[in-house]
């Protein structure tokens, strides 16, 4: 299902970027940078980042997962340690509507959300003394020992992703802060539907005539189905990251704020300032090699 002559090709049009990586720190989404209210913050926001409801029809600037953390950090000026674990262990349903609506757009299921933010809260003060920065240190800062990092995320309901999406998410951002763990080399990409859709469209994944004809009819995958799609694209970017020389979480950054774009007549992202413009044009081009339905997915809180 892989076409390394493609991953091949994408890497070359991928140096040509030149891309200077963004930083995390934009104050409309983000706290200013500590070592407990920042780390903190992005732990629980992770936890809730899936399938907002969020489309560009609400008229912001922002939508999607962009949008989540507007108002999250909206909320966040207003009470600084909100997203701590000894404040959200009783947050309720009716709190997630009335922080996460937009000009009458509700986030979705924000039961589910109360529910996953509650869930992180409780193991964090049980085991980690309510702070996420003391189950990095417990884990020595490494991530894929018996106890390490990837395996402590899993303790919380929002982590438990098999494939980690939201584990290497969380890490991607603060990473960008000065998290340094012992073993980089075992980061990984957050594979969500973007991803998966960005490597079908420009080939570097072949789903079989089967699978990609369930995709093309916008009939809903299986489990099955989308486990072995996220983890054939998993595959694929690992190679494309070490054929271009390009650290996951940062290839990320690219591959994910442009593939989200990717319906967009005319594509344009803040990242456009951070690329070489010649190249970005033959990048949309490659990744737009086929036309990719919207992908229905299995309900989850995974991605």
């Amino acid at each position: 299902m892989i076409d390394e002559d493609r991953v091949k090709r994408f890497a070359g049009v991928l140096r040509r970027l030149r891309y200077r990586p963004i930083s995390f720190d934009n104050p409309e989404l983000f706290p200013e940078p500590d070592d407990y209210i920042y780390p903190n913050y992005v732990f629980f926001m992770v936890a809730i980042d899936h399938r907002t409801g969020f489309e560009k029809s609400t008229g912001s600037k922002y939508h999607g997962s962009d949008l989540l953390f507007y108002l999250a950090r909206k909320k966040q000026i207003e009470e600084p340690e909100f997203f701590t674990a000894k404040n959200l262990r009783d947050i309720s349903a009716e709190d997630i509507r009335q922080i996460f609506t937009f000009k009458g757009v509700t986030v979705r299921g924000a039961e589910e959300r109360a529910f996953l933010l509650r869930d992180c809260a409780e193991r964090l003060l049980e085991r980690y003394n309510g702070d996420v920065m003391r189950l990095f240190k417990k884990a020595e800062f490494t991530l894929s020992s018996e106890k390490g990092i990837l395996s402590r995320l899993r303790e919380f309901r929002a982590y438990e992703d098999p494939m980690m999406k939201k584990s290497f998410l969380l890490l991607k951002i603060l990473k960008r802060q000065g998290l340094r763990v012992k073993d980089p080399y075992n980061l990984g990409f957050p594979v969500d539907s973007v991803l998966i859709r960005l490597a079908i469209s420009s080939r570097i994944v072949e789903p079989d005539e089967d699978l990609m004809r369930k995709i093309d009819s916008g009939e809903r995958l299986t489990e099955r189905e989308t486990a072995m799609l996220r983890e054939m694209t998993g595959k694929a970017l690992i190679m494309l990251s070490a054929e271009v020389g390009m650290e996951p979480d940062v290839l990320d950054d690219i591959l994910w704020t442009y593939g989200r774009e990717i319906d967009s007549e005319k594509i344009v992202t803040p990242l456009d300032e951070r690329v070489d413009r010649e190249a970005l044009r033959d990048f949309l081009l490659f990744i737009r090699s086929r036309f990719v339905k919207k992908i229905e997915f299995p309900p989850t809180w995974y991605f």
